[in-house]
């Protein structure tokens, strides 16, 4: 069991953490502070604290890890929400793309809408349209485009301002001749004698 905890910080990503340097050293069921850290301005931060215990062994373990951004002021700019899962596509008649997804709140702030960004290059950017968000729930939303056309797509959650991280793009092939979805016909169920 831990009896203190190792706070590292680096600028960027998980992979741009310093794990040489320990910024701060808690006591294990203790809280800590970095007010005055000296957070910069403009800049993303992803904070570590890995376990240590009284012998002074550090696990290579991971307890805790936190992405955040500070504003051109050095400030924390708020809780994002958290990124969107099941991206999914499917090929309409018409030149419509129809893209689906999930969002599960309880963790990041709960987004205002979704952002739907798309083009013809793999960094789905040229063109964008919203979704409301409207609870934890699937999403659809249909997008009509020109015949014969790949597009890129990504998906990004949005509050007060803040993204979530985007999804990986999604390259689809726009059909106008497409056939139209199937009608179902339904009868009167069978029921036995």
């Amino acid at each position: 069991m831990a009896d203190k905890y190792n706070l590292y910080v680096g600028k960027g990503d998980l992979s741009d953490v310093d794990f040489s340097t320990v910024a701060a050293t808690w006591g294990a069921g203790s809280t800590g502070s970095l007010v005055g850290y000296g957070f910069e301005a403009s800049t993303k931060y992803t904070l570590v604290l890995r376990p240590e215990t009284d012998a002074g062994l550090e696990t290579p373990s991971i307890s805790a890890i936190v992405e955040f951004v500070t504003d051109g002021a050095g400030e924390w700019t708020g809780l994002r929400p958290a990124p969107i899962y099941g991206l999914t596509w499917e090929v309409r008649s018409g030149g419509v793309i129809r893209l689906s997804w999930n969002h599960q709140t309880g963790i990041g702030a709960t987004p205002t809408d979704f952002e739907i960004n798309y083009g013809t290059t793999p960094s789905a950017t040229g063109t964008a349209t919203t979704e409301t968000y409207t609870g934890a729930t699937r999403y659809t939303k249909d997008i009509t485009l020109s015949d014969g056309v790949t597009y890129w797509f990504s998906v990004v959650a949005r509050a007060s301002g803040l993204d979530s991280p985007p999804t990986r793009t999604l390259g689809v092939t726009a059909d106008a001749s497409a056939p139209a979805q199937p009608t179902i016909t339904t009868g009167q169920a069978w029921q036995p004698q």
